[in-house]
């Protein structure tokens, strides 16, 4: 499904314009940069799961999210953020290209994702405007950019800056896949607390990785195996095959094996 993903978001993002040529190239050079795309296939994984025919409806509001993720992760990577020289194995997008441009790709991405959502194909006007409402508090103050706020200001609790900063988004794209196959409140709960679980597994493997778990890293092992049996656990409650989200749980509890 990478593939399936990447070929959409090449379809997204058009490649040349007669009017902002250098804004689609700064974009397209981090957004089409190699990814895991964990965003976007657990959407197409919820939808599938859920209902099978929704799979398709799901492709762009996927690619949505991975747009919001991608503007994210060039605006953490400037001078006034992170100060990150290096994304995915090459220079960050400021250091490409230059820090104005960076700043407008990133904009550029955010705005363009909530146009995707609006005209997504086969879906209702309801889904449409349920999906807009999601992301946008998912990526707002209540989520990523409160959640980087709280990691500029060095916040001592760890548990709510992971929720915003990291498990927001991871949340949003579950519910994406509940909101296109149409689930119930209940099962929009359920998918809500896995996607709450999985983000946080995924950050505190992504502190052991970098070596800098604040609570230190044996507490961060204590918090990775209690949150991958929680997720696991969740799973369970879910109508419908869960395997291929069960597979990606255990991709990212795995990545710390790699420092062991």
């Amino acid at each position: 499904m990478i593939d399936l993903i990447n070929q959409e978001l090449e379809k997204l993002i058009p490649a040349s314009s007669p009017h902002y040529q250098t804004l689609l190239e700064g974009a397209r050079y981090s957004l089409l940069a190699p990814g895991k795309r964990m965003r976007p296939l657990l959407t197409l994984y919820t939808a599938e799961m859920l209902q099978k025919k929704s799979a398709k409806k799901a492709l762009q509001p996927a690619c949505a999210l991975e747009m919001v993720h991608c503007y994210s992760l060039i605006h953490d990577d400037l001078p006034c953020m992170d100060d990150d020289d290096m994304r995915r194995g090459r220079p960050t997008l400021h250091k490409a290209y230059n820090e104005g441009l960076a700043v407008l790709a990133g904009d550029y991405l955010l705005t363009r994702a909530f146009q995707v959502l609006a005209v997504a194909p086969e879906l209702t006007p309801e889904q449409q405007i349920s999906l807009i409402k999601t992301l946008s508090s998912a990526a707002s103050a209540e989520g990523m950019i409160g959640g980087q706020v709280m990691d500029i200001e060095k916040s001592s609790d760890v548990g709510e800056l992971h929720q915003r900063k990291t498990a927001a988004l991871f949340r949003c794209a579950l519910e994406f896949g509940g909101v296109i196959a149409g689930a119930s409140i209940a099962i929009q709960a359920k998918l809500a607390l896995f996607g709450n679980q999985f983000g946080e597994l995924f950050q505190v493997v992504d502190d052991i990785l970098d070596g800098d778990h604040p609570l230190g890293e044996e507490k961060a092992y204590e918090m990775l195996h209690a949150l991958e049996a929680s997720a696991l656990e969740t799973l369970e409650a879910l109508p419908g095959d869960t395997s291929r989200l069960r597979e990606l749980t255990a991709l990212v509890s795995e990545q710390h094996q790699s420092t062991t």
